[in-house]
């Protein structure tokens, strides 16, 4: 179930940036998923204000209306299934009820437990978890009036913001005490370097790098905007890449399952910005960019708890363009 096109947002506009993320998602997984023998029937939520699925007719699509009750056709459909995959935004407690939900059905969860989603979703929770364990990992701190005089460009985000949404440029202190927000903001410096993003599979404190990312990012105004991501764009050569998402695994035990990592790659080397407990759009070029099937990677560990082997390939990279 993609929530942001599958009604979650039924009663409020949805953002168009976030709605493409989520049909690109949400088609890979789909066609990853009948890609594979053992899936028998997909059950699939659709806001009934966007344009109707043409899936395989082993997909059941789920009309939400303007009177339904997300709630209960969600409650309901996890009821019906043997296994259930979430993609959703961490903001607001989200992914993290979504996935209690299947929890609390003694479902099988193809996503990050709620334990992981719920340390995961705030950036200043995860940066100190990272900090404590050497990691190189961006200095974050909350949103505070009482903040010394800055004296470099910060980022301020919300600390459960998706991706770019909410990111503002500060400036200088003066802009800095004008901003002020409500509760829950965190400031980070304004770093130079590449912006990458790591797509991993995780198992109790184990990694598995699926592979190295670069993400298109374009400054607009004093925010940001992820333009496209090339999938698959850089080869591990020297395993740097895979120890990297070893070490945030067994920082980060909780994990479990695909999970993103942004970063930047600095003049000093990767910092690390905020780990997403989720399918991210890096997801959706993983299968033709690697030749390997992401969902059924994900299966498997379920069902064995093992992580695939040697997995990471020669480069074969794949642009998905969101602009």
């Amino acid at each position: 179930m993609e929530y942001i096109t599958g009604g979650g947002m039924r009663q409020e506009a949805i953002p168009p940036s976030l709605a493409r993320e989520g049909e690109l998602m949400l088609g890979a997984l789909v066609g990853d998923l009948l890609n594979l023998t053992l899936v028998l029937e997909l059950i699939v939520l659709r806001d009934d204000r966007l344009e109707p699925h043409r899936y395989d007719h082993l997909v059941q699509t789920v009309i939400i209306g303007d009177t339904d009750s997300f709630q209960s056709i969600w409650e309901q459909s996890v009821n019906q299934c043997d296994a259930v995959w979430p993609i959703a935004p961490e903001n607001d407690g989200i992914l993290e009820q979504l996935c209690m939900d299947v929890e609390k059905a003694g479902k099988a969860l193809l996503n990050c437990p709620s334990v992981a989603v719920r340390l995961a979703a705030s950036k200043l929770a995860t940066a100190r978890r990272l900090a404590e364990s050497g990691l190189p990992v961006v200095d974050t701190v909350a949103l505070d009036k009482g903040l010394l005089p800055i004296s470099v460009a910060v980022v301020v985000k919300p600390d459960d913001g998706v991706g770019c949404e909410g990111a503002v440029i500060i400036r200088d202190h003066r802009q800095l005490l004008a901003f002020m927000p409500s509760k829950g903001w965190i400031v980070q410096p304004l770093l130079k370097g590449d912006a990458l993003s790591l797509s991993v599979l995780c198992a109790a404190g184990r990694a598995r790098l699926l592979s190295c990312n670069r993400q298109q990012i374009e400054w607009v105004g004093d925010g940001f905007s992820l333009t496209g991501v090339v999938v698959n764009a850089i080869a591990d050569v020297n395993g740097a890449w895979q120890l990297l998402a070893e070490n945030i695994a067994c920082a980060m035990p909780e994990l479990w399952g695909y999970v993103g990592i942004d970063l930047m790659l600095t003049e000093t080397g990767p910092v690390i910005l905020e780990v997403n407990p989720r399918l991210t759009t890096s997801y959706a070029g993983l299968r033709v960019a690697t030749g390997n099937n992401p969902a059924g990677l994900v299966l498997n560990l379920y069902r064995t708890g093992q992580l695939p082997t040697c997995y990471m390939q020669t480069p074969k990279p794949i642009e998905i363009n969101l602009g």
